[in-house]
């Protein structure tokens, strides 16, 4: 059914009319204004939609609570005694073991025999205990000749030796017994080629022959704690006779007593010595007795001692002498590096016992019917150096000294007898200034080198020159083992020029007049070499050749030294 629109608008109330005719206002104007505002641009959004915050703005202050009365709670801390039990059972453990390096198995018995040029002959046998906690003993028997120099008439000499000795181990204390016998014979051969042929006999030659029989005691406290008392004491007694019927009788004790107060170390130390010569002179004996007080202080930096020496001498030789002697004794050291710098300077003085013993070991040509035993008064010894070690293989010490000695003994040719082959003893005052440089070198027990070198410049007080003392002597010592089979020895020994004491006649109308002139030595560049084989552990052969150079050296004056010389021989372990 249709119908008009005149009839439709019939029906709607005036009410509904108005407020559609505002509705149909409204529209047209938001219409309008919608299209006025409408760009043509199109754009395209590509990417999600990120919603974000804007910045708020934020109270920075925070509030405060304005409160005048504060209440500070005490706080109080009790505790509760309760005994919990504990109870635990002890176990034992095993002690704990030190692995190191094997101990080196140790034989009871050396020996060693060898042949060589000039007739020299060595052997050698050392028989001992081995290792052991209570005890140590061992024997020894050694022998050394040669038939010497051809062109001398005769030279020979010969070294005999025979010593025990037996050492008992306890806790606190360690006990020596020793005995020694040596036998020493040595001819006289120094005849002056100056003298005429009638006087200088090829055979016949005065034989000097000595034997000494030697004592040893000594009883020492291990330092097992330093708040204890420490103390040893050695002494030792030998008496020697000649074939001219000279005597000698010698008691030599040394003690010395220590003890530790907090870092103080105290120590006195005892020097007693006799000694009585017999022979043509009919002299007194000599006496010393020396007390050496010292205290000692160090910290792991530095070390400091400081003591004196009291000393009294009784001798005679023109004239008896009781003279009392003291000497300063003071030392520093200072680590600078840990064992590696270690400069000292120190000062020391005191009594050295000469005695016809000391004289022959180091010249055996003097006149024991005629000499007189003085002992040397060292007035002092400055010294200092530097000490220490370059790397684990390196050490090295170096020092200088001066010394002041009176009663220094020499050694002077006497010229009153017809063969002129033997020395006279004579004293003197003399100063020295030594300077000492060593230097060792150790890789394992592969390689050892030791060099020494001293030099020293002499003064006497009396003499022209100080008789029979080299200017320098320098030493070079080493020893290459190759794979523990074959070793390979080197000795070096140079020394210096020397003087003897000589004397010139002149007739004049007066008289005969004798001067003392000094005569220069030549010195010495003498060169060894030797070579072993070990062909087992026990089994070793050995050839050493000496003075390679064949140089012809007078150690004193007259005699001569042998040249190039050859000796070898076999040793054995069991």
């Amino acid at each position: 059914m249709k119908m008009s629109n005149k009839n439709s608008s019939r029906l709607l109330s005036p009410y509904t009319k108005g407020w559609l005719l505002l509705v149909m206002c409204f529209s047209m104007v938001f219409t309008q204004a919608q299209n006025s505002s409408l760009d043509s641009t199109t754009v395209i959004n590509v990417e999600p939609y990120k919603p974000f915050l804007n910045e708020a703005h934020k109270i920075k202050s925070n509030p405060v609570i304005q409160d005048t009365f504060k209440i500070i709670p005490q706080l109080r801390y009790s505790f509760l005694e309760k005994n919990m039990p504990v109870s635990f059972n002890i176990d034992t453990i095993k002690h704990a073991k030190v692995v190191g390096e094997p101990l080196t198995k140790l034989y009871r018995g050396y020996a060693k025999v060898g042949y060589g040029t000039n007739g020299t002959t060595v052997a050698d046998v050392f028989y001992n205990s081995t290792r052991n906690r209570d005890y140590a003993w061992g024997v020894h028997a050694g022998h050394l000749s040669s038939s010497g120099l051809k062109d001398v008439g005769r030279s020979a000499f010969s070294d005999n030796h025979f010593g025990l000795y037996g050492k008992k181990f306890s806790r606190q204390f360690t006990w020596k017994l020793g005995f020694d016998y040596d036998r020493n014979a040595v001819h006289y051969y120094g005849i002056p080629d100056s003298l005429p042929v009638q006087y200088t006999p090829s055979e016949g030659i005065q034989q000097q022959l000595l034997n000494k029989y030697t004592g040893v005691f000594s009883l020492s406290r291990n330092f097992t704690d330093t708040n204890q008392f420490d103390y040893n004491a050695d002494v030792k007694y030998y008496h020697l006779k000649d074939v001219f019927g000279v005597s000698e009788n010698n008691i030599q004790v040394d003690g010395r007593f220590n003890k530790y107060h907090k870092r103080e170390l105290y120590e006195l130390g005892v020097k007693v010595n006799y000694n009585k010569l017999t022979n043509d002179l009919e002299l007194k004996s000599t006496t010393s007795v020396g007390l050496i007080p010292q205290i000692s202080t160090q910290t792991s930096k530095w070390k400091f001692n400081l003591g004196a020496g009291l000393f009294v001498n009784s001798q005679q030789l023109l004239e008896e002498e009781n003279d009392f002697h003291f000497y300063p004794i003071a030392e520093f050291k200072y680590n600078i590096v840990d064992d590696i710098i270690i400069p000292y300077v120190g000062i020391k003085g005191g009594i050295i016992n000469n005695n016809f013993n000391t004289f022959f070991a180091e010249n055996p040509f003097v006149n024991a019917d005629v000499l007189g035993v003085l002992n040397s008064n060292q007035k002092y010894d400055i010294y200092g150096g530097i000490r220490g070690s370059i790397s684990d293989k390196i050490s090295f010490k170096t020092s200088v000294s001066k010394q002041k000695i009176d009663n220094q003994p020499l050694y002077v040719k006497e010229h009153a007898t017809v063969l002129q082959n033997k020395f006279n003893v004579i004293y003197d005052e003399i100063t020295f200034f030594n300077i000492n440089a060593e230097i060792a070198y150790q890789q394992l027990e592969k390689i050892k080198v030791l060099f020494t070198a001293d030099y020293f410049a002499y003064e006497a007080a009396k003499e022209l020159e100080v008789w029979h003392k080299p200017e320098f002597k320098t030493m070079v010592s080493g020893i290459y083992d190759l794979s523990d089979k074959i070793l390979v020895r080197l000795d070096v020994f140079v020394l210096g020029k020397q003087y003897a004491k000589i004397y010139t006649t002149t007739a004049t109308t007066e008289g005969i007049i004798t001067t003392p002139e000094a005569k220069e030595l030549g010195g010495l560049v003498d060169v060894n070499v030797g070579f072993e084989y070990r062909y087992t552990k026990k089994l070793s052969a050995f050839i050493n050749f000496m003075n390679i150079g064949s140089v012809e050296y007078e150690k004193y004056q007259d005699y001569a030294t042998q040249r190039f010389n050859i000796l070898g021989g076999l040793t054995y372990s069991f």
